[in-house]
């Protein structure tokens, strides 16, 4: 199983389109340096600083800030991308039933294609999230101010880039299940899309009792490391992780039953 694991995570760094997502990632960073260096300005009152970066607070005074946790959504598309990519270009090409004459042990094999770009993406989600975090510090040093960059500053930041990298390793494991059901990259994307933008919606708006169980806002709970005021129920991080937690493992369930049970081809 580690070294089946051990492979999918090397073809995983191999693929190319991971490494256009890292060089689109690294183009967004600069353009985002340049954007906050050129907006600040100490002599207005308006100076770029830590409430810019991440402040973890509600309210509308969060909303033109936060850029650690804004950045966050394209990285969870991005990694939703990355895993059903990875199955979606195995059935494209015809090489799984290579694979399970050398693994035929399916349960195995499905457990490493969901692990891999999950682990994949969690960890460039907090590398580059690290490195957009030491441009936006480079900012507040030289053009803006660091009133607030302190102990408890950082904890908040640790804080958000381990929520954050567990939320990308989930949507990337996401993706790469919707696509053993759908056996296909399009199928999986069109899918899980199409849910968040159609679906949800409408339920949202037939049945808004049904808050608490829809994903869009236990993601936001998550993310934000707390309960959105403008909710009308109350769940903590931990609470709302769990169901989040609990929805992909029903979708990897399915995926790992239909990918058992039926013929690769």
């Amino acid at each position: 199983m580690i070294r089946l694991l051990v492979v999918e995570v090397r073809r995983a760094f191999a693929r190319r389109l991971v490494r256009v997502l890292v060089a689109v990632a690294l183009l967004g960073i600069i353009v985002i340096g340049i954007g906050a260096y050129s907006s600040s300005d100490p002599q207005s009152g308006q100076p770029f600083d830590a409430g810019d970066i991440w402040s973890g607070e509600e309210g509308e005074d969060s909303e033109d800030g936060n850029t650690l946790g804004q950045t966050t959504f394209p990285f969870l598309l991005m990694a939703m991308l990355g895993g059903a990519s990875m199955v979606g270009a195995e059935y494209k090409a015809g090489t799984l039933t290579p694979l399970l004459t050398w693994e035929p042990r399916r349960g195995r094999v499905i457990a490493a294609k969901l692990l891999a770009p999950a682990f994949v993406a969690g960890l460039l989600y907090a590398l580059l999230q690290g490195v957009l975090l030491a441009v936006l510090l480079l900012v507040a040093e030289t053009a803006g101010s660091t009133e607030g960059i302190d102990g408890d500053f950082a904890a908040l930041v640790r804080g958000l880039l381990l929520r954050g990298s567990l939320l990308t390793a989930g949507c990337a494991a996401l993706g790469g299940a919707v696509a053993f059901l759908g056996r296909n990259t399009s199928a999986a994307l069109g899918a899980v899309l199409g849910y968040f933008v159609i679906v949800e919606r409408i339920l949202q708006g037939l049945r808004p009792n049904w808050d608490r169980w829809f994903v869009a806002q236990n993601l936001f709970i998550v993310l934000s490391g707390h309960t959105e005021s403008g909710f009308n129920f109350d769940r903590g991080v931990p609470a709302a992780a769990v169901l989040l937690l609990a929805y992909l493992a029903v979708v990897c369930v399915a995926a790992g039953f239909m990918f058992i049970r039926r013929d690769v081809a």
